[in-house]
C-alpha cells in the first residue's frame, strides 16, 4: 500500500513539472535597468536596457522604447520592438525623471511590486533630465545597468546616500508618519553621478538635498559605515578631514498636555583622516570633537525646520511620536502639530583615531 503511494506521488510530480513554463537565456532579452520619463500631461516613455554579450566577451546595450499613456502597460508596448521577449527577472534599478517624480511614482511602482519576478532589494532613483538620455550611454565595462547600479550600491553602503530600495520605498510610503527618500543622479559627459537625494512628500517629489548636506542627512535617517565630512577648524585656516567609522540615533519623545517634544540623539565615532596643521594634541582633538558636534546640530536643526516648512518627514518623527501615545489622531498631527513642533538635536562625538598624525 505505501508503495502504491510513492508511485502516485511520483507520478503527479512528473505532470506537474510539464506545467513549468520554460525560457532558455539565448531566447529571451533579459533587462538590467528601466526608465521612466513623464512627456506630456499623462504619457509616459519607458526606456528598458538589455546588456548584449558579444563573442570577443565585451557588452553592448539594446534599448527598447515605447511610449503609453500613466497607468498603462508600457513593456508590453516594448515588446513589439524586441525579436525576443523581454523579462524582467534580472530587474536592478528603475529611473524616472524629476518630471514625473514630480506627479508621483506609486502608480509604476505598484506595478513593480505586484511582479513576483522582481525581487525587493531593486533600486529606484530619481533622474535630472531625461533617464532615456542617460540609458542610451555606455557606461561601465560590465553594461549600463550593473555600472549604475554598482554606484547606487557604493554610495549606499560605504558614503553618504540613505540606504533605500523598492522594500524601503513601499514601507515607508505606507508608514504613516515618516516619507520616502530616493537618490538623485544626473548624466554627465561621459557618465553618470550623484547630486543629491530626493525627499518625496507621500510618492511626489518635494525638495532635494544637496551633496554638501547628504552625511548630515544620512545621520538623522540612516546609519553611517564609512562617511567622511570636511570640517574648518575655528579662528584658523585650518582644515580636518573626519572619517565617521560609525554613526546611530536615537529618540527621545515627551507628551505634555497634548504637545509633544522630540529630542533627537546622533552618536558619531569617527577618525582623524587628514588635518592641514601640525601635528593632532589631545587639545587640537577635543576641539574637533566640538567643531564637528555644532556643525551636526547645526545643519540637522536647519534641515529639520525646512521639513516642518515643506511639510514634509524623512526622519519618521511622527512615526516615533505616534508609537509612543495612545489615541495618535494623525490628521491633527500632520496639519498642527507638526509643522510647530519642537525638535532638538544632540551630538555625541567620539574621535578615536587619529591615524599617521597621532
Amino acid at each position: 500500500m505505501r508503495r502504491h503511494n510513492i508511485i502516485w506521488v511520483i507520478t503527479i510530480c512528473l505532470l506537474l513539472t510539464g506545467c513549468l513554463e520554460k525560457e532558455i537565456v539565448d531566447d529571451i532579452n533579459i533587462e538590467q535597468v528601466e526608465g521612466f520619463d513623464l512627456i506630456g500631461e499623462n504619457e509616459v516613455e519607458g526606456t528598458f536596457v538589455v546588456p548584449v554579450y558579444k563573442a570577443d566577451q565585451s557588452i553592448e546595450n539594446e534599448i527598447f522604447t515605447a511610449i503609453s499613456l500613466l497607468n498603462k502597460d508600457i513593456l508590453r508596448n516594448a515588446q513589439k520592438e524586441s525579436s525576443a521577449p523581454i523579462v524582467n527577472g534580472s530587474l536592478e534599478l528603475v529611473l524616472f525623471n524629476k518630471a514625473l517624480a514630480e506627479k508621483g511614482v506609486i502608480q509604476v511602482v505598484d506595478g513593480l511590486q505586484r511582479d513576483a519576478s522582481i525581487g525587493t532589494g531593486l533600486y529606484l532613483a530619481i533622474v535630472e533630465g531625461d533617464t532615456k538620455d542617460l540609458l542610451q550611454q555606455n557606461l561601465g565595462t560590465r553594461g549600463t545597468g550593473d555600472h549604475l547600479y554598482n554606484l547606487l550600491k557604493h554610495n549606499i553602503n560605504r558614503r553618504d546616500v540613505p540606504k533605500t530600495n523598492l522594500h524601503i520605498f513601499l514601507s515607508d510610503y505606507y508608514q504613516k508618519g515618516k516619507d520616502p527618500n530616493l537618490p538623485i543622479l544626473k548624466k554627465t559627459e561621459k557618465s553618470a553621478e550623484i547630486v543629491g537625494a530626493a525627499v518625496m512628500k507621500e510618492d511626489k517629489f518635494e525638495m532635494t538635498i544637496p551633496n554638501e548636506k547628504l552625511f548630515y542627512f544620512k545621520t538623522l535617517v540612516d546609519k553611517h559605515a564609512d562617511g567622511t565630512v570636511s570640517l574648518k577648524v575655528k579662528d584658523k585656516e585650518e582644515f580636518v578631514s573626519i572619517r565617521s567609522i560609525k554613526t546611530d540615533r536615537k529618540f527621545r519623545v515627551k507628551w505634555k498636555d497634548d504637545i509633544p517634544s522630540i529630542r533627537v540623539i546622533v552618536s558619531v565615532d569617527g577618525a582623524v583622516r587628514e588635518f592641514t596643521g601640525n601635528k593632532v594634541t589631545p587639545k587640537e582633538l577635543k576641539e574637533f570633537q566640538k567643531v564637528f558636534e555644532e556643525k551636526i546640530i547645526k545643519e540637522s536643526e536647519s534641515m529639520i525646520k525646512e521639513f516642518q516648512e515643506k511639510g514634509v518627514d524623512p526622519i519618521g518623527l511622527g512615526y516615533q511620536a505616534k508609537s509612543r501615545k495612545r489615541g495618535f489622531d494623525y490628521k491633527k498631527w500632520k496639519d498642527a502639530t507638526y509643522p510647530t513642533l519642537t525638535v532638538q538635536v544632540e551630538a555625541k562625538v567620539r574621535l578615536i583615531s587619529t591615524g599617521i598624525t597621532e
